[in-house]
């Protein structure tokens, strides 16, 4: 009697002990899952826009040894129009970082955007529809603007969840 006792108390160990493996693993995958993945992959990730003349703009297009602000947008969000209005106005200090403006949203309403701000006129913004939304999905956006900022060599310096600091993204990019 007392040998079957301690088989079945030893039994129960066991299972215990690999339920308990196999609950540490999924609390540990799930942490993972909810880490977003510019946080776990500090690079700036691949991505295509549609630009307003129909083309394609893509990562491998960007400019070597630049740093890199990658403005995620929604074109009839208003705190989205500030931003832009705010980095129109800041634009002389802002010429040796490249600026991509992505959105979801159709691509008529971001052409309209676009044509709205004369985003045309700056040499080092490109804007276009993420028709994929890679971006979306990278960053897991949850509410716009949203911005990522990347040093000259490709690396996650910040991001922006609730606005840009401009005098701080100023600091970061010289």
């Amino acid at each position: 009697m007392r040998i079957t006792m301690i088989l079945l108390l030893l039994a129960c160990s066991f299972i215990g002990y690999g339920q308990s493996d196999s609950l540490h693993n999924h609390r540990a995958k799930a942490n993972t899952d909810t880490i977003p993945p510019y946080l776990r992959i500090p690079y700036l990730p691949t991505f295509s826009i549609q630009t307003p003349d129909s083309s394609w703009f893509s990562k491998s297009q960007l400019q070597e040894n630049k740093p890199v602000l990658l403005l995620y947008f929604s074109p009839d969000c208003g705190h989205c129009m500030i931003e832009t209005e705010e980095m129109i106005g800041k634009m002389n200090s802002l010429k040796n970082l490249q600026i991509v403006m992505a959105t979801s949203r159709e691509f008529d309403e971001m052409k309209k955007f676009a044509d709205h701000y004369k985003l045309e006129r700056f040499r080092n913004v490109r804007i276009g529809r993420d028709a994929q939304r890679t971006i979306t999905r990278f960053y897991r956006v949850k509410f716009t603007p949203f911005s990522a900022l990347y040093d000259k060599k490709g690396n996650f310096l910040k991001a922006y969840e609730k606005g840009i600091d401009w005098e701080e993204l100023l600091r970061l990019v010289k």
